[in-house]
């Protein structure tokens, strides 16, 4: 019996043999001038390259391959139609007969955003091949692979021993031509995933002994220097590939019955396409045009099912491409391709307010359903990088009927204990889920039959999620994919492979949620724990975002309803789908390049710039129409803060959601402040707190409670050393952690400015060669003490936190996530506990004991380390991959401490984070006496916007209790789902809030 080398090698020989004609193509149309191949130049990276010439492709029953060897990718256009890519993977395309006019859209970015910056294209050329033949050859490939793998010993002999009986016949000899062909056509190009130790996993490398003989002796075959040796006789060769077909459809029909198929796998041709990362939004639009273009074709050849997400994706579609994307729409409406996920963009969901993941589902699918007459009902987030437990009720108000994923299969301690399940929000919401075991699979034996063993709910769920295609830099699948596919099912035990239809797929799935286990609470991801602090500008201007397109929509609605203004519902829309763009799951989260960065800071800043005017425009008109100037309150409490105007304090009351004349109160005793022993005291109503000369807190006294919040010393800024291994700006190792270094002061503790409404005390801190300065202040009545800082930061791999001590005894924390609050442990007792050293979330987070607790607040950093009554807060993460200037320069924040009473709903603590993530306003002239308030409640009012169809507004109501809440609206309305397609039923003026519930009403 041959062995599985021989068993390769005869398959590679009937592979190379399939070679039969080839024709170079040199000369190229660039620039209005003729170039030839090979061609090199120099060039900037963002900028698109086109080459054109024609071609003439015979029709002489070969399949004629286009191969391009080059760096970079490039969208090939045929006779002005996008027709497909030449990337790192698909480095040759099938081409029809005839004269055609060839155009290259050439970028200088690889795949993975790899680049040189040059162009480099070393040859082109047709490549005619005998189709069946090749595909048998691959076949055959595919077995040696899933042989290799095999477990079993008695499968793993009968296969080779069949494939031995079959191919130690085979007489086929290639010559040195043909094996070189073979080499160029499937090992030349691709440069990018070859240097970046990536590697194509659908079909086998090249042969060694074959890469030596083309090197040494086929470029001198090629250009006639060398004899060649004599290539098979078609009719031999030919009657060899009938055979060997025969025999191998025999051999497998037996090797069924004796090892029969194992599960099943619903097979989805995929393509995850970073909308950002390693490469700009531009060359993304590129990728969408190269990657729908091969899906395409190979739909129509093929009729394969594809799935995509991303609405964002079809839109720019539209509008680069309308004949592709009608192409696309028609099979939609055929149900071969399937739109996904049901967001704007593949988003984070952990580090974005509770409204911007509502927004994703809100356009997202209201795009859907107006291109498509359809809505997406599979849920999918596969490179996300943690899941919120707010999620299960969000997608099935959105919709969405199963969610599936597969980043917890990446968790570095503790491997999650299914793969099929029913996820359990916090509110109770529950939705299926099922984990790919790969969403860039391979369709190959090999892949499917380790999938299987892998798959851990095998009797509940007895079938896979299979997702195939090259993705994260896009690609999708490949003609080597689709071939393997239709054979797949006459090979012994794999899965049983079934091509998706999303009806089946949902129907078989919900008929096994009774036997499915149930997770409750996040779904937590063991790595990437960094991206809650990488980039603090991106993350600032996330936040600042969000809230001031909230104000807009709040003002902009009431205005309308006082009919002052006309609701600008086409301009908030486009600024809110700027903004979800920019949300994106390597965008916010700070993974990406400096390119990226630069373009999503600038379109954030202009978000914000539009934003504030249309606010301008609706409160103008409202202090116009009131004829006063005005204090605004957009939430719906009443409030009572200090506030800052130009340059001056003042202390303000304002009513709920509304209005009140500028007023501000008297003040008669403000902020004390004393000199104590080289320590400075600020005290007022609620607080007295002591501050070291080195600006750190060595006491915090609640004066409401008579109590110390404070155990040991606080505000402690330590620098820790933070170089992961792989995932530089996605990371964090507790390692690091665990060690540190404490700032240096640079300038002590000192008063600089002392009023009877706030008291600052200003010091200044170094590490290495960058500065931090910190103003700690208090404002008269606040229950918070406040830290703002500016950062000048110059060192790279460093991780700044900000360290608290309170004195609590709480083997909890609770923290806040998009619409929800969890808790998590504060203890290491388990592998689970001791996993969560680093935590994401959204404003705040609360060391409690249900009693009493000390609230860490702060809208735009989001990690947190939690031991028992000790708190980290991470400021800033500097890594070098995959942006080496990622925090570098001048940034700034504000972070709070609020001590409190009872729980964080008791205690108010999502009242004071709403407040200083949306401040009051003040705007109009005049003193005539106004108040207004809209409404008021203790739930959360995520949003009051214009109704998505017919007239009317949305409120969105959140209730962030573990009780439920009673709510008072403005009038009657009907309740609708977040996307406003579906009417609930009607509501009166007074409702129910169940416990962590989002509610959308409509008003009347």
């Amino acid at each position: 019996m041959m062995g599985l080398a021989e068993i390769e090698r005869k398959a590679f020989d009937l592979m190379a043999t399939s070679i039969r004609k080839y024709e170079f193509l040199n000369e190229w149309k660039f620039e209005e001038k003729t170039v030839r191949l090979p061609f090199r130049r120099e060039v900037e990276p963002e900028n698109l390259f086109v080459f054109s010439r024609e071609i003439e492709v015979p029709g002489d029953g070969l399949k004629w391959f286009l191969k391009i060897s080059m760096e970079g990718n490039a969208l090939v256009r045929l006779d002005g139609t996008a027709y497909g890519t030449i990337d790192d993977i698909h480095t040759y395309i099938p081409v029809r007969s005839g004269r055609h006019k060839l155009e290259l859209i050439v970028s200088p970015l690889t795949m993975f955003g790899y680049h040189k910056w040059r162009i480099r294209i070393d040859y082109a050329a047709l490549i005619g091949i005998m189709w069946e033949p090749y595909v048998l050859a691959q076949r055959l490939l595919d077995l040696v692979s899933f042989i290799e793998v095999v477990e079993e010993e008695e499968l793993k002999d009968a296969l080779m021993k069949e494939l031995s009986d079959i191919l130690i016949r085979v007489k086929s000899v290639p010559s040195i031509k043909q094996i070189t062909l073979l080499r160029m056509l499937l090992h030349d190009g691709g440069a990018g995933i070859r240097e970046l130790k990536i590697g194509r996993f659908d079909v086998r490398d090249v042969r060694p002994d074959y890469m030596f003989l083309s090197a040494v002796y086929g470029i001198g075959a090629m250009k006639g220097k060398i004899k060649d040796i004599p290539k098979p006789k078609k009719e031999h060769y030919l009657w060899e590939i009938e055979r060997t077909m025969d025999e191998l459809e025999k051999s497998l029909r037996k090797l069924k019955r004796a090892f029969p198929k194992i599960g099943k796998a619903y097979a989805f041709a995929h393509s995850h396409i970073d909308a950002a990362w390693l490469w700009t939004y531009d060359e993304t639009k590129q990728k969408i045009l190269r990657t729908f273009s091969t899906v395409e074709r190979l739909m129509r050849r093929y009729g394969i099912t594809y799935v995509q997400s991303s609405a964002q994706y079809y839109e720019w579609l539209e509008n680069l491409d309308p004949e592709l994307f009608e192409k696309v729409r028609k099979y939609v409406k055929e149900d071969k391709w399937i739109p996904v996920g049901g967001m704007w963009v593949e988003s984070d969901v952990q580090l974005v307010d509770g409204e911007s993941l509502v927004r994703q589902f809100l356009y997202g699918q209201r795009y859907f359903l107006e291109k498509f007459g359809k809505i997406a009902r599979i849920g999918w987030l596969p490179d996300t990088f943690g899941f919120s437990a707010s999620l299960p009720q969000i997608m099935r108000k959105s919709g969405i009927e199963a969610f599936a994923t597969y980043k917890l299969l990446w968790n570095e301690r503790n491997e999650f204990p299914y793969h099929a399940f029913n996820w359990r929000g916090v509110d109770g919401t529950e939705i299926p889920v099922h984990l790919m075991m790969s969403y860039k699979s391979s369709m190959t034996a090999k892949s499917l039959y380790k999938q299987w063993k892998r798959y851990k709910n095998k009797y509940e769920v007895p079938f896979l999620l299979y997702a195939y295609g090259y993705g994260d830099g896009g690609g999708g699948v490949t003609w080597e994919m689709v071939e393997t596919m239709k054979h797949m099912n006459k090979v012994p035990h794999v899965p049983k492979l079934v091509k998706g239809t999303e009806e089946e797929y949902l129907s078989e799935l919900q008929a096994c949620r009774d036997d499915m286990p149930t997770w409750e609470g996040e779904l937590y991801v063991e790595v990437h724990r960094g991206t809650y602090t990488t980039n603090l500008k991106m993350k600032k201007y996330m936040a600042d975002a969000e809230s001031v397109l909230r104000s807009a929509e709040i003002w902009s609605s009431l205005a309308e309803r006082l009919g002052l203004i006309e609701y600008p519902e086409e301009r908030l829309e486009r600024l809110w789908k700027r903004v979800l763009l920019h949300q994106f799951h390597d965008v916010l989260p700070g993974s990406s390049i400096r390119e990226v960065y630069d373009e999503a800071i600038a379109d954030l800043k202009d978000v914000i710039r539009e934003a504030e005017e249309i606010i301008e425009t609706a409160l103008s008109s409202i202090a116009g129409h009131e004829g006063s100037r005005l204090v605004f309150n957009d939430l719906p409490w009443p409030r009572r803060e200090v506030i800052e105007l130009d340059g001056d304090y003042y202390l303000v009351e304002v009513p709920s959601l509304g209005w009140k004349t500028f007023e501000p109160v008297e003040v008669r005793e403000g902020v004390k402040t004393q000199v104590d022993d080289g320590r400075i005291v600020l005290e007022n109503e609620h607080l007295r707190a002591v501050i070291n000369e080195n600006g750190e807190l060595v006491s915090l006294f609640d004066k409401e409670r008579n109590r110390e919040a404070l155990r040991g010393t606080s505000n402690v800024l330590m620098a820790h050393i933070d170089t992961p291994g792989m995932w530089d700006a996605w990371d964090v190792n507790e390692d690091f952690l665990i060690q540190g270094e404490r700032l240096e002061t640079l300038e002590r503790a000192e008063i600089v400015e002392s009023s009877p409404l706030i008291v600052v005390v200003r010091v200044v801190k170094g590490y290495g060669d960058s500065k931090v300065v910190q103003f700690i202040k208090l404002r008269k009545e606040s229950k918070m003490l406040e830290f703002h800082t500016k950062v000048d930061w110059r060192d790279k791999e460093i991780l700044l936190k900000a360290w608290f001590n309170f004195n609590t005894h709480n083997w909890g924390s609770f923290y806040d996530i998009p619409y929800g609050i969890i808790e998590r442990p504060a203890v290491r007792n388990t592998p689970w506990e001791q996993a969560k050293f680093e935590v994401p979330a959204l404003r705040w987070a609360d060391v409690s004991d249900g009693d009493y607790g000390v609230a860490v607040i702060c809208t735009s950093r989001h990690g947190y380390t939690n031991w028992d009554s000790k708190i980290g807060l991470s400021l800033l993460k500097s890594p070098i991959y995959p942006n080496p200037w990622s925090d570098l320069g001048e940034g700034e924040f504000t972070y709070y401490l609020y001590p409190h009473a009872g729980d964080w709903f008791d205690g108010e603590v999502y009242k004071r984070a709403m407040e200083v993530w949306s401040t009051l306003r003040v705007h109009g002239e005049g003193d005539k006496e106004a108040k207004f308030s809209f409404m008021r409640t203790d739930a959360v009012v995520g949003a009051i916007k214009k109704a998505e169809e017919g007239d009317g507004h949305v409120i969105r109501l959140y209730n962030p209790s573990r009780e439920e809440l009673s709510v008072e609206l403005p009038g009657k309305g009907v309740e609708l789902n977040l996307i406003e397609t579906k009417v609930i039923g009607k509501v009166e003026k007074r409702i129910i809030l169940k416990p962590f519930e989002i509610k959308t009403v409509k008003l009347s």
